[in-house]
């Protein structure tokens, strides 16, 4: 490694967020705003890493589709005549114009430009005017396809075409019980996107921690300094890129009277009593999934510029509630919409933080901090990171799992 690597992060800096973590320092804070920075996450983390951009049940039919651009590369993602779901670049293949805006439902893809027209799948079926150019070949001139892949209802795209599969990195959640939650059968009824003036790694950390709820969300949550010692951090649970938290004892509802009203799981009943609970989940880059009693509330994270980011919320509910609600059943959409306006003040206290945050680390005398041991997750996080992108010899696609030793020192 040379003296000062890919990133704005030196041999020293590195150094010190590679020590156990209640000894280490935290990423500097050019880290969280710098170009050069940005630059190296997204071409070693967020060109070669699987982003979630959907949910299957957007688009439920064969023609349905949508678009989502992850950083500068636009992807469409449409369900095929066949039900397939498949991903594909939103870029026509004669002189790049993008192929489609937004979401909506179709019988095949046409250019606005010059007209060359792909079906559901990809394949070129139309160029007009193009009968007399030499040695062109439709089957050649497709839409050029994305790796995509679905886990739990969720839709996941990868714009590098030797990556591992994302079901490979993901298969020992089994072992907190994961499938117990019933994720993949939820039907989505809310979401929100936000667009936040802060660094995509902000949130991240934010989210695999429970050190800042009792201070943050004392009103939403009713979180106090005490309820602190209830949570658990698993951070030896998996080599694989995904890391949980779980708050032990009774589960949690999103629904204000804090009590669940609709069906809950029975399987999440019969967890061992040391993954019963509340568990944050998370999986890198930018994922996570808070499996509750009767819901299910994901975010998705892409970064937009050094210091600004995307961000979506959604709420799932079981497929029953889900159904009823979109058939307009007047009293389960009163009960699903008093979740969302509960979850819309939680979010806004995690945005209002983040946002914050950035405006102290942009500051030209702020320094790297240090890590407690309700920050664990956040070190690991960060190491990753590190390691993914700042380092001359970026791994691709694996965990930086912290010695056993240093995991110790943070319980």
């Amino acid at each position: 490694m040379s003296e000062n690597t890919v990133a704005p992060i030196s041999r020293k800096d590195l150094a010190a967020l590679q020590l156990p973590v209640l000894e280490a320092s935290t990423l500097p804070p050019d880290c969280y705003h710098s170009q050069a920075a940005y630059d190296a996450e997204v071409k070693h983390i967020f060109t070669k890493e699987w982003n979630c951009v959907g949910r299957v049940e957007d688009i439920p039919n064969p023609g349905d589709y949508f678009t989502k651009d992850i950083i500068t590369e636009p992807v469409l993602v449409a369900r095929d005549g066949d039900g397939v779901i498949r991903a594909m670049l939103n870029v026509c293949r004669h002189r790049g114009c993008k192929v489609v805006e937004n979401a909506g439902t179709v019988k095949n893809f046409k250019c606005p430009y010059h007209g060359w027209l792909y079906a559901l799948n990809g394949e070129l079926r139309g160029a007009p005017e193009f009968k007399e150019t030499v040695g062109f070949d439709k089957s050649t001139f497709g839409l050029k396809p994305v790796r995509c892949e679905i886990w739990e209802g969720f839709i996941f795209v990868n714009l590098d075409p030797e990556a591992t599969s994302l079901a490979d990195r993901f298969s020992e959640v089994s072992k907190f019980g994961f499938e117990a939650y019933e994720v993949g059968t939820h039907i989505n009824i809310h979401r929100w996107r936000f667009e936040l003036k802060c660094n995509w790694k902000t949130y991240v950390e934010n989210y695999i921690e429970a050190y800042h709820v009792p201070w943050v969300h004392a009103e939403t949550l009713g979180a106090t300094a005490a309820s602190l010692k209830k949570v658990i951090y698993h951070p030896d649970i998996t080599e694989q890129q995904w890391d949980l938290i779980l708050t032990p004892g009774p589960s949690m509802t999103l629904h204000p009277s804090h009590v669940p009203q609709f069906r809950q799981a029975e399987k999440v009943k019969q967890l061992p009593d040391k993954y019963r609970g509340l568990p944050v989940w998370a999986g890198y880059p930018g994922f996570a999934v808070i499996p509750m009693l009767d819901c299910t509330l994901w975010h998705t994270i892409l970064p937009l510029g050094p210091d600004t980011m995307e961000i979506v919320v959604g709420i799932a509910f079981p497929p029953e509630t889900g159904k009823a609600y979109l058939e307009g059943d007047e009293k389960v959409r009163e009960l699903c919409d008093a979740y969302a306006r509960n979850q819309e003040k939680i979010m806004g206290e995690d945005n209002d933080i983040c946002e914050r945050q950035q405006l102290g680390l942009k500051a030209q005398r702020a320094a790297p901090g240090r890590f407690c041991k309700h920050e664990i997750l956040a070190w690991k996080f960060d190491n990753w990171v590190a390691k993914m992108a700042y380092d001359d010899q970026p791994q691709g696609g694996g965990a930086v799992q912290p010695a056993r030793a240093a995991a110790l020192n943070a319980r």
